[in-house]
């Protein structure tokens, strides 16, 4: 067992997303569990393969217990909650249970852009029940998840008796601070010329004024997703992927893509349904070895890169939750820089 697990986890909207972000921009070892351990299982079996809803979310067994049991890192934080959640409770030093009030989930759900559920007036009323009756696993301690996030990451890394202070001598080379940024945008394929010609040619920021590029695109976007780690890491793990036949770095739209990414001077891809019906059952986080993973990586970029398996797992899992969503007619636009 690594020598302090601890469990933050809270309902939908509560946070545990961004504190997972917070604490990998501050150089903590996190997972979300939503990206490297979650599926959807059967309501009869408990197998994979379940229809996708709120309540049918588990956590992979030997995934998980192969995670908390080992020795490294010393502090491991696990972001997420799952329907079998309490027969792993036995693994974790604390658990913290992130809390929000009534407004703040409402708030939250609406304006999210990253996850669908609670858009909708009866998932709204449901998350809103499950808040008012405090559900939450035996012992835990609850965190006020309605002050500014750094606020909740400090209250939670004091709580875990960590350090709270930012230090940028502690970020890894793959920290998204202060680095290239991987996101992706679920838009509708008809939006692709809309966002195109909102790309070029660049126009100069004027202070007070914002960027149309990512105006435009902002309102085309049905979902949006994104990455914890640098956006270089993912470089890295798309020419990885690409040598193991899962090619993401092109599609029937690579014109479109070479023409935002020379006016916007970043890496840019159009991820298709093709994508998905060739590659989306092959991104599973738990079928790749994190030790071939950091070991391609030190290879690539001839340094040593101590934890990035951590950071190129949860690459495979954002570019199949980028993948996910895609229809005949939705594309992802997906960009590094």
């Amino acid at each position: 067992m690594a020598k302090r697990n601890y469990l933050v986890e809270g309902l939908s909207g509560a946070g545990k997303s961004s504190v997972y972000e917070e604490l990998i921009e501050r150089g903590y070892k996190a997972i979300s569990t939503d990206r490297t351990w979650k599926y959807h299982a059967d309501p009869d079996t408990g197998l994979p393969g379940g229809p996708i809803h709120h309540d049918d979310s588990m956590w992979d067994q030997q995934k998980a217990v192969s995670e908390l049991e080992s020795p490294e890192p010393e502090v491991l934080f696990v972001c997420g909650s799952s329907r079998n959640r309490d027969r792993f409770l036995p693994y974790f030093t604390k658990i913290f249970n992130l809390r929000i009030d009534d407004d703040t989930m409402r708030r939250r759900l609406q304006e999210r852009t990253n996850n669908e559920f609670g858009k909708q007036p009866e998932e709204v009323e449901l998350m809103l029940r499950l808040n008012r009756s405090d559900e939450k696993p035996a012992g835990a301690i609850d965190v006020d998840a309605t002050q500014p996030l750094n606020q909740v990451v400090d209250e939670l890394l004091r709580l875990a008796n960590c350090r709270t202070a930012r230090s940028d001598s502690r970020l890894t080379p793959w920290s998204k601070r202060g680095s290239a940024i991987g996101r992706s945008f679920v838009i509708s394929e008809c939006a692709l010329q809309i966002v195109q010609a909102a790309a070029s040619p660049r126009k100069r920021i004027v202070r007070g004024t914002s960027d149309e590029f990512w105006d435009v695109l902002g309102r085309q976007t049905i979902t949006r997703i994104e990455y914890g780690w640098s956006g270089y890491v993912l470089a890295t793990l798309l020419q990885y992927l690409e040598e193991q036949g899962i090619d993401l770095m092109h599609s029937d739209q690579d014109e479109v893509a070479s023409t935002i990414s020379q006016t916007r001077e970043g890496s840019v891809f159009v991820l298709t349904s093709d994508h998905r019906e060739r590659y989306l059952a092959r991104l599973d986080p738990s079928a790749f070895d994190g030790a071939v993973l950091r070991r391609y990586y030190e290879e690539f970029n001839e340094m040593t890169a101590e934890g990035v398996d951590y950071a190129m797992l949860d690459g495979i899992a954002f570019l199949r939750d980028t993948l996910a969503p895609l229809q005949s007619a939705i594309v992802a636009v997906f960009i590094i820089g």
